[in-house]
This record gives C-alpha cells, structure tokens and sequence, in this order.
C-alpha cells in the first residue's frame, strides 16, 4: 500500500515537472521546456519565462525529429494559419469599425439630447 501511494507521488510530480532546454535555429533559448501541444508546424510550450509557439523548422534535427517534422504538412499547416491569420485579423478590424461607429452614434445622439435639453424653455 506503501508504495502504491509513492507511485502515486512519484507520478503527480513527473506531471508537472519541467523539461529541458531548447534553443532554436534563431538563437532563442528556452528553459526548463514543456511541451503542451503538437501541430504539424508546431509546438506550443511552457517554460521559465512564459509560453511560446514555436515553428518546428526552428528546432534543431533531433527535435524535428521527435515531432515527426514533415516539410510537406508543415507548409500545409503554416498556409491554413496564415489564412486563418488573415480571416481574424479581417474580423477584427470589422468589429473594431463597428464598435467605433456605434460609439460615434452613442456620442452624436448624447450631444443631440443635451442640445435639446439646453433648448427647451424653462
């Protein structure tokens, strides 16, 4: 039962324990790595400082290795996030225009009302 629950420990702590360090072809250097999710042109990661996404191109071989790094799919992959990329950022910019658009109806119909309240007779 005893070592049941060092098992146990021992496991829970391997789970939340740090990894290596990295550094990419760039020269960006991570610390204590851990890696969150696999994409076909990346890996997203925790480390000492933060979080980063970093394109599998960047990593050396033994790392693209791991990955299963495939140029072919990676394209692919780093094409559909460029597009989505775009779809965003052209969603964005809709929502950022009507937000401002109905803030200036906000403001014309506020000025409007105190103009009419300065009007009126007393």
């Amino acid at each position: 039962m005893k070592a049941f629950f060092l098992a146990i420990v021992l496991g829970l702590s391997a789970t939340f324990a740090w990894g290596e360090d990295w550094t990419t072809s760039d020269g960006v250097k991570y610390q204590e790595v851990r890696v969150i999710r696999v994409e076909d042109d990346a890996v997203t990661i925790l480390h000492k400082d933060g979080g980063a996404l970093i394109f599998l191109y960047k990593l050396p071989p033994a790392l693209q290795q791991r990955f299963d790094y495939d140029p072919v799919k990676a394209k692919a992959a780093m094409d559909a996030r460029a597009k989505a990329d775009v779809e965003n950022a052209k969603a964005l910019q809709a929502e950022i225009e009507e937000a401002n658009k109905l803030r200036l109806q906000r403001q014309i119909a506020d000025a409007n009302a105190k103009l009419h309240t300065n009007a009126a007779p007393q």
